[in-house]
């Protein structure tokens, strides 16, 4: 199979998202039932006509929006036959970060282990490089580009702290900060999206009560910071988003360019939204239904490769 690869990545600007990947998981979802979905980390068991039905509906959503959508399935070989085996594969954004020296690729645990060996095929084959590899005993799922000088790692129930105390001296090679935040073991909080998002490098929207312990990180020293302060002395501007606010995954969007995101419809309270529209912000509604049993966002299911 012959494939192209890619000339651009990288995902650290706050310029227009050029291209994506996404990965619609036709004969994996079909094998869900009562016993597997906790272990694939769904909420319950999907109506794969209308889990399909709504992921094309997002794919189509991306591409009116001038957006390059590629399919995994597209780049993968090798990997074929366990990739069909794998239903959480969906939720592509928790499995690599895509910076402009490469990909920081995740190592997954419990019931997602292995999807990495599938995106990193698909990687290698787009000619995208691994600025980073976790080895067989870690366990690291994802964390946030905020800037091209900033990276947001949060370490939740998904996470060993020594893989991210591992990580952090490699990535302040290409970053000048890092901020690493504590945050409650528990799954609402599982990745770093779940409780902060940024819309624009100087809007944010976060869920402060997860934000146990913060500390600010670069190659001279590490201190503990309160994350709201310190993020105002960078200009950006955080709102506090509600507990129902965060089940709903009101932190976890995609970014279309400065002050547009694509959201779930259902996310944000109605006074949130009105506050970010006073600000200038448009949201492009999504409403999910089917989709919802997978237990992810329009983010979790984007891997976002090129923001102009």
């Amino acid at each position: 199979m012959q494939v192209q690869s890619i000339q651009h990545y990288g995902t650290e600007r706050w310029g227009c998202l050029r291209t994506v990947m996404l990965h619609s998981p036709r004969e994996s979802i079909k094998q869900m039932n009562n016993i597997t979905t906790g272990y694939y980390l769904f909420d319950s068991i999907p109506d794969v006509g209308k889990y399909l039905a709504e992921h094309a509906a997002y794919k189509k959503l991306l591409q009116s929006h001038n957006i390059e959508v590629l399919e995994l399935s597209d780049y993968v070989q090798y990997h074929k036959s366990f990739m069909d085996t794998l239903p959480s594969l969906a939720y592509l954004h928790d499995i690599a970060v895509i910076t402009r020296k490469g990909a920081i690729l995740s190592q997954m645990g419990g019931g997602r282990q292995g999807e990495e060996i599938v995106v990193k095929e698909a990687l290698t084959r787009l000619e995208i490089p691994l600025f980073h590899e976790f080895s067989s005993i870690d366990h690291f799922e994802g964390c946030l580009l905020l800037s091209p000088e900033i990276i947001l790692i949060v370490c939740t129930e998904r996470h060993h702290r020594q893989s991210i105390e591992n990580l952090i001296p490699k990535v302040l090679t290409l970053f000048d900060e890092v901020i690493y935040v504590e945050a409650p073991k528990a799954r609402r909080f599982m990745h770093a999206d779940m409780i902060y998002g940024q819309v624009n490098k100087n809007l944010a929207l976060a869920f402060l009560p997860a934000f146990l312990s913060v500390f600010h990180i670069t190659n001279q020293r590490s201190e503990p910071i309160d994350f709201k302060s310190f993020m105002a002395s960078r200009e950006i501007e955080i709102i506090d988003v509600s507990d129902q606010e965060q089940k709903n995954w009101a932190c976890s969007f995609v970014p279309l360019k400065q002050n547009v995101i694509f959201h779930y419809d259902i996310a944000l309270s109605a006074q949130t939204k009105k506050v970010l529209y006073g600000k200038g912000v448009e949201i492009i509604e999504f409403h999910p239904n089917a989709i919802l049993a997978g237990g992810g966002s329009l983010r979790c299911l984007t891997l976002q490769i090129f923001r102009q």
